[in-house]
């Protein structure tokens, strides 16, 4: 090359690449600042590009030591499973602490099916008749006395 044209082909660049990293790709010559604009992902956490190893989860790509659960950070290996909630990777453990809703009866996390009364969510076993702790599995009908659940004989109605 001539050193009046050793420049970045990018538009309207023209910058001379005498002095500087030189980068090509596809015959064309960039400075750093445009190869990197376009040819390298930026890492969904750092915003910072990535020139090595890169990680593509959820459609984007990371940094290996950035693709991490956002609740606990541990960095997610090839063998953990992530899930996704709000944009966000979490590992199994901060999923299941964090995001699954909990049960008004024992405030565990709900895994399984669910019955939802008094603006809660319940598990299946854990929704029970306060006073005999009978369950209203199989579309058993329940009244609420004072905000807690009783099942009909508990309440004194009999089925007719």
């Amino acid at each position: 090359y001539h050193e009046d044209h050793f420049t970045c082909t990018h538009r309207q660049c023209g910058v001379s690449l005498a002095t500087q990293t030189v980068f090509t790709k596809n015959g064309q010559l960039y400075c750093d600042q445009h190869y990197k604009e376009n040819f390298l992902p930026k890492c969904a956490k750092c915003e910072e590009y990535i020139t090595e190893a890169c990680v593509k989860a959820m459609d984007l790509s990371w940094h290996p030591e950035h693709f991490q659960c956002y609740g606990c950070l541990v960095q997610f290996s090839g063998s953990m499973s992530y899930r996704e909630k709000d944009s966000h990777p979490y590992c199994d453990n901060c999923y299941t602490d964090t995001v699954l809703p909990k049960c008004g009866g024992c405030n565990k996390p709900i895994t399984d099916r669910v019955i939802k009364a008094f603006d809660t969510q319940w598990h299946v076993t854990c929704f029970v008749c306060v006073e005999c702790k009978t369950t209203f599995e199989g579309s058993k009908n329940f009244y609420s006395v004072e905000g807690q659940p009783v099942c009909g004989p508990c309440y004194g109605v009999t089925d007719q």
